[in-house]
């Protein structure tokens, strides 16, 4: 695929998002409204005071199952309303994401708990019910019904495990859509685990990806006593036989 290619595919991309949460200079997030796309061209509105033509703007997609940073400048800016402004954005430089966790991944369906510590749209100390997707040596995967939860966000995840509980901050890295409307899944990276969040993670993926047993054939009694077959023969008793008659004299 040529880089033109790429970059109408990533245009495509942001439309079919219809809303995009956007990064802009100074790490200022913008909801970006697309509309329609010619190209690497992308019709699209914003929030009309923050933005401005020159601007660039940031954001991490799926374009052809695969996560891409994708980066547009705004070629043109209008008023169309006391809030909005009309966009023409141009994608200029579509990467394949780096900051994929290099880990491999478990899958693994465990109810946990995130709690926001600096968040865009939640209040430090808010609480969210989640399940644990996957998890690896750097980072989980976290199933959310609450889509406030941003890219860049920093939460403190808790999980019970059997080897004990993980309890560690973690940033989320990338989001997208769940299984069911009004849910997302964020993908996060461990910030700073303490050695005993990583050594309960370590012993977690050890016990996941250990091969699974072979089943043992069934043992009877016999054997588990140690009592073999030549044993079992020889404990068997003799065979009956009839005791011949012993004729006494006079007797016919």
């Amino acid at each position: 695929m040529t880089q033109e290619q790429l970059v109408t595919r990533a245009a495509h991309a942001l439309v079919d998002e219809s809303a995009v949460e956007m990064t802009a200079e100074g790490g200022r997030l913008l909801e970006v409204w697309t509309i329609a796309c010619e190209g690497g061209a992308v019709r699209a509105s914003a929030p009309r005071l923050e933005v401005r033509e020159g601007m660039e703007l940031r954001c991490r997609l799926m374009v052809d199952g695969a996560p891409h940073r994708i980066t547009a400048v705004v070629e043109h800016a209008e008023f169309q309303s006391q809030t909005r402004a009309a966009l023409v954005l141009r994608v200029c430089d579509v990467t394949t994401d780096g900051d994929q966790r290099r880990s491999a991944r478990v899958d693994i369906e465990l109810s946990a708990s995130a709690t926001a510590v600096v968040c865009d749209r939640l209040v430090p100390g808010e609480t969210l019910s989640a399940v644990l997707d996957d998890i690896s040596s750097g980072g989980v995967a976290l199933a959310l019904a609450d889509t406030r939860v941003r890219e860049g966000d920093r939460l403190r995840v808790r999980v019970r495990v059997f080897e004990g509980t993980i309890d560690t901050e973690v940033r989320v890295m990338s989001t997208r859509g769940g299984d069911t409307a009004g849910t997302i899944v964020a993908g996060c990276a461990f910030l700073d685990p303490s050695p005993h969040a990583s050594d309960i993670v370590g012993r977690l993926l050890d016990r996941l990806n250990a091969p699974a047993a072979a089943p043992q054939r069934e043992v009877g009694v016999r054997a588990a006593l140690g009592i073999g077959a030549e044993a079992e023969t020889a404990s068997e008793p003799a065979p009956r036989v009839a005791p011949t008659p012993v004729r006494r004299p006079g007797i016919a």
